[in-house]
């Protein structure tokens, strides 16, 4: 970067509030392209065992509406809930089969497989999306914790119980989930084969980009190498930023990772970048 101070002409006029565009081909700039990416698996994936098809025998005895049973057989697509979402049915009830028109969904937390005392094609629950959509997720202890206070309750119960605690426990390795889980959360194994592929972090769900203008961050680089301070050159990149930082807090991307082409990630190195130049 030299110290060149470039310079144009421009025809002006002397009526007030006019305004002219004007582009000049002398001003040299460095543009940073910044990725929000959403990154798939972060904390894990649950497994739910599903109806492969609509005429399923199983199903159709159940005489769901029609959405549900979508849900039943493509929540990837429309999603996946509890068949009865204002049921007061408890956890242990649910598991049980007492109620099985609860407000729960059960899945289990071996992955890929499943429980294998289950049938059917499997879908994957990115756990870290469905929390962040306000679900609730009831761990395999939880359960287990529920179904202990279960057998006070019901103490004719308790060899059914405790049979069932062991296949929550060692087998099913059963979560529950409360309350609607969206379509964007569940994969199955050609989506999730697709997510991964497009990046090892995350699908890119947004790009933004700017251009610094090389003169401007000369001058900026040069103040604070002599005040031996980044506040010059860290005010100049705000300034001409602008509300890209605004656009990222305000984007519902699950993680928001900024990815600065061409260099290292994070604010250091990219000032570094800067001032070498």
């Amino acid at each position: 970067m030299t110290d060149t101070l470039f310079s144009t002409n421009v025809v002006t006029d002397d009526q007030n509030s006019s305004v002219i565009e004007h582009t000049s081909e002398n001003m040299p700039a460095r543009g940073f392209f910044f990725a929000v990416v959403d990154e798939v698996g972060k904390d894990g994936f649950l497994v739910r065992k599903v109806y492969g098809s609509l005429s399923d025998p199983y199903l159709k005895a159940m005489n769901l509406p029609d959405q549900s049973m979508w849900r039943e057989v493509f929540p990837e697509k429309y999603g996946l809930s509890g068949k009865g979402l204002n049921s007061k049915a408890s956890v242990a009830e649910h598991v049980m089969g007492v109620n099985t028109k609860s407000r729960y969904v059960s899945t289990s937390s071996t992955f890929p497989q499943g429980s294998p005392r289950f049938q059917g094609k499997s879908v994957y629950i990115d756990i870290s999306k469905t929390l962040k959509t306000g679900a609730k997720l009831v761990t395999t202890k939880e359960i287990i914790e529920a179904l202990e206070e279960y057998k006070t309750i019901v103490p004719k119960k308790v060899k059914r119980i405790d049979q069932i605690m062991g296949y929550v426990r060692s087998i099913d390795h059963e979560v529950l989930l409360a309350d609607p889980v969206p379509a964007r959360a569940i994969f199955t194994d050609e989506s999730l084969k697709r997510a991964k592929a497009i990046g090892r972090v995350g699908r890119v769900v947004q790009v933004f980009g700017f251009a610094f203008t090389a003169y401007d961050l000369s001058v900026a680089s040069k103040e604070s190498i002599k005040t031996e301070s980044m506040a010059p050159i860290g005010a100049e990149v705000i300034r001409q930023a602008g509300g890209w930082g605004a656009g990222v807090a305000g984007l519902k991307a699950g993680t928001a990772l900024g990815v600065a082409v061409g260099i290292e990630t994070g604010p250091a190195p990219l000032l570094r970048g800067l001032l070498v130049e």
